[in-house]
């Protein structure tokens, strides 16, 4: 009982240094605050040369717009220091690139340009802009204390930076960075000319077959039989939410089973299945087909692009039986068009044996993009396989074109 005091006494006289000792650092804090020519924080940190936006940009851009879209966004500096603010401008990762493209020297500056000044800068042409092209933009800027580049920080082995000065966390979204960011290009959504998902023809059960026209492993035009499946449509109208009429043909493919050549029934033609997938992209409808021994080429009508639409595409969605895939089993599919200057042949998927297998067992779209100057479109599906796993269906056919 006789040491307790001595330990209160010792802990006691800790509290009170410690409480001197912060008495003296609020001191030191008020007399400094009342100072005007003193700033704690600006006398110890070292602030080099930063832009940012005021508000974050849109950085994403309609590539269907190239030549009308404008950037806009207003710059400041938070730091008070900047006399001098360029911009580089690289194309591809440095394919293309412009030097002090932009130069500012006040602040707030509201920055503004066109995309297409841009591109002519650049010597790109609009027509050769991708979806996956990206322009970035690198800043320098020049303060009292120095030159500071946008570019990230990259040390060499010899620890010689051969970078910029603008470290990562600044370029965390919250900062909105104006020192070094990149543009980019989203394709919107099209609008439907005309299309089918195979929901206007009447179907019949699962287990039912078509039974064709001519000898099993003759070359000719397919008809309907007198009951579904059918093989052939004739379209009901030609508003866009009219389906497409379609044709079938049989092509003999020599060698493409070893077992027999052709069919005479078997389950091909417009169906309702939900064996090998839950559902459908559009509708509960797809034209379906299985072991043909030989080709199915439809030919679907053609389809108008609207007078003055200079963007449109064409798109369908495919699905293939999960199983193996021999050397001439697969799809061949593409586009009759017209342009101003006559006809041609738009390419939109020829795979076959192992590149079948690779997306086969799901739903796949195969689209052609925006396309310019198309008059018209004529979709062409040639599928074939040589065994009953080997199938094929077809749905969601769309002839699009870009929105106003």
């Amino acid at each position: 009982m006789g040491y307790q005091p001595r330990r209160v006494h010792k802990i006691t006289r800790k509290l009170v240094n410690m409480y001197r000792k912060v008495l003296w650092i609020v001191a030191l804090v008020l007399t400094l605050s009342c100072d005007n020519e003193n700033n704690t924080l600006e006398d110890i940190a070292f602030r080099g040369g930063y832009i940012t936006f005021v508000e974050a940009p849109n950085l994403s851009f309609n590539i269907l717009k190239v030549d009308s879209e404008v950037f806009t966004a207003t710059l400041q500096d938070p730091n008070q220091n900047a006399s001098s603010y360029t911009l580089d401008v690289l194309y591809k990762d440095g394919e293309a690139v412009i030097e002090d493209y932009i130069e500012i020297s006040s602040f707030p500056y509201t920055l503004t340009f066109d995309l297409s000044d841009v591109l002519e800068a650049l010597q790109v042409e609009e027509t050769e802009v991708e979806l996956t092209d990206r322009i970035t933009f690198v800043a320098t800027v020049v303060t009292p204390t120095g030159t500071f580049n946008g570019r990230s920080p990259d040390f060499d082995f010899n620890y010689i930076n051969q970078g910029g000065q603008t470290t990562d966390r600044l370029k965390q979204s919250e900062h909105n960075n104006a020192m070094e960011f990149t543009i980019g290009f989203y394709q919107p959504p099209g609008v439907k000319i005309r299309g089918t998902s195979f929901e206007e023809p009447a179907v019949a059960g699962d287990e039912d077959v078509y039974n064709r026209n001519g000898t099993n492993d003759e070359t000719l035009d397919l008809i309907n039989g007198p009951s579904p499946p059918y093989v052939d449509y004739v379209a009901q109208g030609s508003g866009p939410d009219n389906e497409l009429g379609f044709d079938t043909e049989y092509l003999a493919i020599p060698n493409i089973s070893t077992s027999s050549l052709g069919f005479s029934e078997e389950r091909i033609g417009v169906m309702s299945l939900f064996e090998d997938y839950e559902e459908y992209p559009d509708g509960v409808q797809g034209f379906h087909s299985e072991d043909a021994d030989g080709a199915l080429r439809i030919t679907f009508d053609t389809v108008h692009v609207p007078e003055g639409q200079n963007n449109s595409g064409i798109s369908f969605e495919v699905f293939f039986g999960d199983t193996s895939w021999e050397d001439l089993d697969g799809i061949h599919a593409y586009a009759n068009i017209t342009t101003d200057n006559g006809d041609e042949v738009l390419e939109l998927i020829n795979i076959y044996n192992d590149d079948v297998e690779a997306v086969a067992g799901q739903w796949m779209e195969v689209n052609s993009g925006f396309q310019k100057g198309i008059r018209s479109y004529q979709l062409v599906v040639q599928i074939q396989s040589g065994a009953t796993a080997e199938s094929f269906d077809l749905d969601n056919i769309i002839v699009y074109e870009a929105e106003d």
